[in-house]
């Protein structure tokens, strides 16, 4: 059966480069990462076989490789610099060459990037296993599914929508969903997040995931907006962005916690929990890359 080590030894394989990093932040986070990892590699093993953890590797390498110029780009240019709206779209969310990989990637960090482990933590110990008996829970933009996949693999008794603009990434989620035996309770679907429920069409969930969205979104307000809208009484909200932290596709630029804070509080919500953990950067660099994320719910 295929293990979290299967992805290292990946790693080591076709991003040597990176390598060493991920190892050891692996060994020293190993019973939440191999949370991540560990279903994952079952998943990836049945729906794709052995190709899967190569070309994870691969993906995971050109992402970090990315990552890194685009904060060089934006330490030159002291803000991001992303493509317009119509071209992110066309050519990163509905390009399957980019998508796919991009997708392995983002699955990745959360395992193997410092700045993510917090992340993992908080949502597994603060938001999934604190959700009331038998919640109805969304994921915004879910992209890969895993942390839907996660969420229905940790909580036997919820049920799960997610929703994402990209139908390669949608394609990604599916094929894993096949392979994890949980789709009697959980779906994915390709949709605009954000239109009806801020629309006025707002059905309400026990729990909504929202996992590095808002800064891909010219603004993030009918975001907040709609987690606001959709949340029940008592329901929580994982939410987290990324700050300073320039991508290709990352048009909203936050500076300080307190600014999605701030937002969230303005639709409604209130904080329960946050973390944010930065990225190791030169020390003369004026951005210092971090990831942020807070578990959130109705005042």
């Amino acid at each position: 059966m295929k293990t979290a080590e299967d992805f290292l030894r990946a790693i080591e394989r076709r991003a040597k480069l990176f390598a060493p990093s991920a190892t050891a932040t692996f060994r020293a986070n190993k019973e939440l990462c191999s949370w991540v990892l560990d279903p994952l590699a079952r998943w990836a093993d049945a729906a794709y076989g052995e190709k899967a953890f190569d070309e994870a590797a691969l993906g995971y390498a050109k992402y970090c490789l990315g990552v890194a110029q685009a904060q060089q780009i934006y330490e030159r240019a002291g803000k991001y610099t992303p493509e317009a709206m119509p071209e992110i779209v066309a050519g990163v969310y509905e390009d399957e060459g980019y998508m796919v990989p991009y997708m392995w990637a983002a699955i990745l960090i959360y395992a193997f990037w410092p700045s993510m482990i917090a992340h993992i933590a908080l949502f597994r110990d603060e938001f999934l296993r604190r959700l009331p008996a038998n919640a109805t829970v969304l994921e915004l933009a879910c992209g890969h599914g895993v942390l839907s996949l996660l969420a229905a693999e940790e909580r036997p008794d919820i049920r799960v929508t997610g929703l994402d603009i990209s139908p390669p990434a949608i394609a990604v989620a599916t094929r894993l969903l096949a392979a994890s035996g949980h789709g009697d309770r959980l779906s994915f679907q390709v949709a605009d997040a954000l239109r009806n429920a801020n629309a006025g069409q707002a059905t309400t969930y026990q729990g909504i995931i929202s996992a590095m969205l808002a800064e891909h979104l010219p603004t993030p307000k009918p975001l907040f907006d709609s987690l606001g809208a959709q949340i029940a009484p008592q329901g929580r909200v994982f939410f987290s962005t990324a700050l300073e932290s320039a991508q290709r596709d990352h048009v909203f630029e936050f500076h300080r916690e307190s600014e999605p804070l701030r937002m969230a509080e303005d639709a409604g919500l209130r904080l329960l929990r946050l973390v944010s953990d930065a990225s190791a950067t030169p020390p003369h660099a004026r951005f210092q890359p971090r990831a942020t994320a807070m578990v959130l719910q109705a005042r």
